[in-house]
């Protein structure tokens, strides 16, 4: 079978609401103005946590607002897949001085062991009975990187560690079984943290337990993660069973969401982006649209919508210069600093011309734009001249290393270059 064309259609990001645990604090509002922010950017699916301490707190309202996110969610052609289990909420750690390891506390929120289960089944039983008639649920993923805590604490080769291994497995076969009994109309994955860690391998592990063979991918650059892939689908063969990717992007472990997708593009693997909105504990290093709608980098949406930044043969550099206005906003930045008595909405306006050029040039990085500082001192009271000098002096610098020396024939007050600026 081609494992990869049954999902290669989804083009997917994790969502994560305002109210992480608690769903039903969320406000509709919000919700429905994420989803549009999805299907603007041409996304078609989001993954969504469940928490079983929020059904907990509250069981109807809790899953009334997941329901009502649902049909949001629909309303722009946006499919779900909901976790519902997440394995890093299964564990307490305390770090051990004497012994220099991590330590297993047992008395986490959630509990891997048996008798825990029945408080589980009666959550994971009111999540279908609510949310399955829904027509846009995709899929279950009944467990998030089940291993992934267990391994970032303690060596896999301890008799320990392969204990707790070993219960969590029993603990995911066991709602994996449940969730076929209680919906057979949904197929169920497990999002696994990779294709293998170390010698361990999360797909084999539940590979005949599960419908779809979701990975997540962090890979540092193309090779690794083009391995990744392979081995992925060498996995999907051996069980015959579809592959998509269902975390992806992270932009402190060198996985650019631009790398990611165009190897995601190559292959034909459907995926999901971590994540949809900038915003939390991860907002330094993932995501795509702040809540106000706008955007971190402009390349991430273009790689969405498939286009690429040119890495190949020729390439043609902006010339920032070619028709000197460059070399001119210099200058009136010498003659405006040179009175310290200048308007200083015209040095505003000088200031954001040169920023105008750093940016659309791409001479300066873009974490922190320039026009975003001009704009601040613009609305700052009262007026900060000296930040505004500084800027000037900085940016006119950086900026006069791509100039050449101004031909003599065009003097600062040219009147045609005069009417063109104005």
């Amino acid at each position: 079978m081609d494992c990869l064309k049954p999902y290669s259609h989804i083009r997917g990001a994790n969502y994560i609401p305002p109210s992480f645990v608690h769903f039903e604090m969320n406000d509709p509002v919000i919700l429905d103005k994420e989803m549009s922010y999805a299907e603007r950017l041409g996304l078609n699916s989001v993954r969504v946590y469940l928490h079983y301490e929020g059904w907990k707190n509250n069981p109807k309202a809790y899953l009334e607002r997941v329901r009502e996110f649902m049909r949001l969610a629909n309303s722009h052609g946006i499919t779900v897949m909901f976790v519902l289990w997440d394995s890093f909420r299964f564990f307490r750690w305390t770090y051990d001085e004497s012994e220099k390891k991590w330590i297993y506390m047992p008395d986490a929120l959630y509990n891997l062991e048996p008798s825990f289960w029945p408080h589980g089944e009666e959550y994971i039983q009111s999540v279908v009975e609510t949310l399955s008639p829904e027509p846009n649920l995709l899929m279950w993923d009944i467990m998030n990187e089940p291993l992934c805590p267990i391994l970032l604490h303690m060596s896999p080769y301890s008799q320990e560690c392969r204990d707790l291994m070993q219960k969590m497995w029993s603990f995911v076969r066991h709602f994996c079984r449940l969730m076929k009994d209680l919906d057979n109309k949904h197929p169920i994955t497990v999002g696994a943290t990779k294709s293998r860690i170390w010698d361990i391998s999360e797909v084999l592990e539940v590979g005949a337990d599960i419908d779809v063979i979701s990975i997540h991918d962090y890979s540092p650059d193309r090779a690794a993660l083009r391995k990744n892939i392979d081995e992925g689908i060498s996995f999907a063969q051996e069980f015959q069973k579809p592959l998509l990717i269902s975390e992806i992007g992270c932009l402190c472990r060198a996985n650019p969401y631009d790398m990611a997708l165009e190897i995601c593009q190559e292959y034909g693997i459907g995926w999901y982006l971590w994540e949809l909105m900038i915003r939390g504990y991860w907002a330094d290093v993932h995501g795509i649209v702040y809540p106000d709608g706008t955007v971190r980098n402009p390349s991430i949406v273009a790689a969405i919508r498939g286009f690429f930044r040119k890495r190949t043969g020729d390439i043609i550099k902006p010339k920032v210069d070619r028709e000197h206005h460059a070399s001119l906003d210099i200058l009136a930045g010498k003659k405006w600093l040179s009175n310290p008595n200048a308007d200083y909405k015209e040095g505003l306006r000088i200031l954001e011309r040169i920023a105008n050029h750093l940016e659309a040039c791409e001479l300066i990085p873009m974490n922190d734009p320039p026009t975003r500082r001009v704009l601040l001192l613009s609305e700052e009271k009262p007026e900060n001249r000296a930040e505004l000098c500084r800027l000037l002096v900085l940016w006119s610098e950086i900026l006069s290393q791509h100039c050449q020396p101004l031909p003599p024939e065009i003097p600062l007050k040219n009147p045609g270059y005069r009417w063109w600026r104005e």
